[in-house]
């Protein structure tokens, strides 16, 4: 046996029926093209591929494309093994509109890397498709904020900052002359303080519906909307403290800024009328000067903006004037009650005013006055100090320093 399996005629003689049985295996197929059923006629398969994605080639850079169907229905008709295999490769469904000109045409459907020995039949067979140019304009990105109406009391928003300001949109030219907005949006609703957000913007025609088909670039700006807390913007009023070095009276103040903005609850504000307490040490003026001052923030308030004010002092040397017979005035007499000075019984005071010799010399007889304050009497004397009012950066002496005030009933 072994020298059998060792000759080389016997290896001959087995190759050759082996190959003799692998042609009629293959030969066999043909027999039922000729009417003769084969014993071992391999089956037949039928695959139907519904929504089959319709693969689109076209110059993109340039030209756009519009109307043609997203997916086809395919079948496969060939031999089980073949279809088995169709299944199991990347095939493709195409249109080729890379030679066609602008305009509308009716195209063939083709397929590709499908299995050779396979029938495939594609519904519908033949597609309408329009090509357009490519076109690109420049517009502004629009913000719209939304829910504005649920801001906290008194905050309010100021204009969206966006970057980039302006973006490129690109598309059929046909749809580009239906831009009317590229906006996007932002919900603010709630919002204390400044709102960052990242959105992505849409195209839209001038009744604000959502045009498709186009493209934005870049599509996501970053969008940063300002809010503002209720505030009151009030003149400010330093609190001098100390005294001015012998011999020298300030001659102007002059502030920068005048008014500044306080931020705090809504009713508290409208009772601001001015902001005070801003310390300025007299003591340390010798000269004319310029100096920084912080601005505390008043009690019950959130901020002051700007928190500074620059005072620029100018001093001179003090001189003096005199004023003789300056009338005493009263003020604040109850209703019902009438008053008249019994001492000094002239009624009159002579007055010495300090300060710059720039402020004396605009001073006149009704820049200022003499008076006493009677709010809150009864009938009868009443010893006072006597008070004065007049021009800022001015001290004053008077030869009268206490004043007899009579009241009495006017019925009486």
């Amino acid at each position: 046996m072994d020298k059998l399996l060792t000759s080389n005629w016997f290896v001959k003689i087995i190759s050759f029926l082996l190959a003799l049985m692998l042609y009629t295996i293959v030969a066999m197929p043909d027999a039922s093209t000729s009417g003769t059923q084969g014993l071992f006629e391999p089956e037949t398969e039928s695959e139907s591929i519904t929504d089959m994605e319709l693969q689109v080639l076209s110059d993109e850079d340039n030209v756009v494309v519009s109307d043609l169907p997203e997916t086809v229905d395919v079948v496969v008709n060939g031999r089980t093994d073949s279809v088995m295999l169709s299944k199991l490769k990347n095939k493709e469904i195409y249109v080729d509109l890379r030679n066609l000109t602008p305009g509308q045409h009716l195209v063939t459907v083709k397929h590709r890397d499908f299995p050779e020995n396979v029938d495939v039949t594609i519904d519908p067979a033949r597609v309408s498709v329009t090509i357009e140019e490519k076109n690109s304009n420049n517009y502004q990105a629009g913000i719209n904020l939304l829910k504005v109406e649920e801001l906290p009391e008194g905050y309010t928003t100021e204009e969206p900052i966006v970057t980039p300001k302006t973006v490129s949109v690109t598309g059929a030219k046909s749809k580009l002359d239906q831009v009317a907005f590229v906006r996007g949006y932002v919900d603010v609703s709630g919002a204390k303080e400044e709102v960052n957000q990242r959105i992505t913007l849409n195209v839209y025609d001038g009744n604000m519906d959502e045009i498709q088909g186009l493209t934005i670039d870049p599509a996501v700006v970053d969008v940063k909307v300002p809010i503002k807390e209720p505030f009151k913007k009030v003149p400010i009023k330093l609190d001098q403290k100390g005294e001015l070095p012998e011999g020298i009276s300030i001659s102007s103040i002059a502030l920068e800024p005048t008014d500044v903005s306080v931020f705090g609850p809504e009713e508290e504000l409208e009772e601001l009328k001015f902001l005070d307490g801003i310390p300025l040490d007299l003591s340390e003026i010798t000269k004319d000067t310029t100096i920084e001052l912080e601005i505390p923030v008043p009690e019950g308030m959130n901020k002051v903006d700007p928190g500074t004010v620059k005072a620029t002092i100018s001093v001179g040397k003090e001189d003096e004037r005199a004023f003789d017979d300056v009338p005493i005035k009263v003020t604040g007499v109850s209703d019902g009650l009438e008053a008249s000075v019994s001492s000094p019984e002239t009624g009159v005071t002579d007055m010495k005013l300090y300060g710059a010799a720039s402020v004396l010399d605009n001073i006149q007889n009704g820049d200022f006055q003499a008076y006493i304050d009677a709010s809150g009497l009864s009938e009868g004397e009443h010893e006072l100090g006597l008070q004065w009012n007049g021009p800022s950066y001015v001290r004053w002496s008077g030869s009268t320093k206490k004043v007899t005030l009579t009241i009495e009933n006017r019925t009486s």
